[in-house]
């Protein structure tokens, strides 16, 4: 049976591992095996919405133009962990400038600016817009998370 490329990486198509890595690097901390492997595990889910890593895993070359060889489950149990830990990493070093008072609220929202760009393009490298609704309820997730620091910081964890 002969597979198609997975259609959210077509852009890569003449690109090498490395040379998605460094793209990304750019923009995020993270490294080509990490997005392809959560994006993935975001789309491929079985009727028990979790993802097929197994099949993820022995299929990433023939889906993935930058992929090489097959991952084990572990493989890739482990590369969408690494994402989840540095998207958490990423989000504390960015809320923990603000609170902290590193940066200024304009300083904030010129780097929430650029974060925008850099999210649309990232989108349009895989192909996908955000659709209204999910725009609407990230705003929404985003004010509340605001709200649970403000909260969380008053509260005593020592």
């Amino acid at each position: 049976m002969t597979m198609n490329k997975y259609q959210k990486f077509k852009k890569m198509d003449n690109k090498s591992y490395s040379d998605v890595t460094r793209f990304l690097k750019e923009t995020t901390h993270l490294t080509a095996r990490e997005w392809v492997i959560s994006r993935m595990c975001a789309d491929f889910k079985n009727l028990s919405n979790h993802s097929e890593m197994t099949w993820i895993g022995e299929n990433l070359p023939e889906l993935v133009p930058f992929m090489d060889e097959q991952y084990s489950r572990q493989e890739v149990s482990n590369a969408r962990a690494s994402f989840k830990k540095k998207v958490q990493r990423s989000g504390t070093t960015f809320f923990y400038a603000y609170y902290a008072g590193l940066i200024t609220q304009e300083e904030m929202l010129q780097i929430i600016h650029q974060m925008v760009k850099d999210i649309k393009k990232l989108m349009d490298t895989e192909g996908s817009e955000v659709p209204e609704e999910h725009a609407t309820e990230v705003q929404m997730l985003v004010a509340e998370v605001l709200r649970n620091i403000n909260e969380s910081l008053d509260e005593d964890y020592y």
